[in-house]
């Protein structure tokens, strides 16, 4: 594949990812849409940077992405069960 063709998969995945996040509800949705953004950079990094230096920072990306959703899942998880529910509509209150 050029790196054009990957250039634009990535904008398009990121995109939807996007799009996605925005307008979904539930915190979970929400971390899987941000793992799908995290996923298309990495597409974007090893498909128009240099070759050793952009899959050094895709394997730093996925070290980041795998911290990011064992926290955001335990923040999701702690949220479900204080405030009772997992759409983001009926998480108004910020005080612990």
């Amino acid at each position: 594949m050029s790196s054009y063709s990957l250039g634009a998969i990535s904008f398009a995945l990121f995109a939807l990812a996007a799009a996605g996040f925005l307008t979904c509800g539930s915190i979970l949705r929400m971390l899987m849409f941000l793992e799908l953004m995290l996923n298309a950079a990495n597409i974007a990094l090893v498909g128009l940077g240099p070759e050793t230096l952009s899959q050094a920072y895709a394997a730093l990306l996925f070290a980041v992405a795998a911290a990011e959703a064992g926290v955001g899942l335990a923040l999701a998880l702690a949220a479900a069960r204080h405030l009772r529910t997992q759409r983001t509509e009926g998480m108004t209150d910020l005080k612990g």
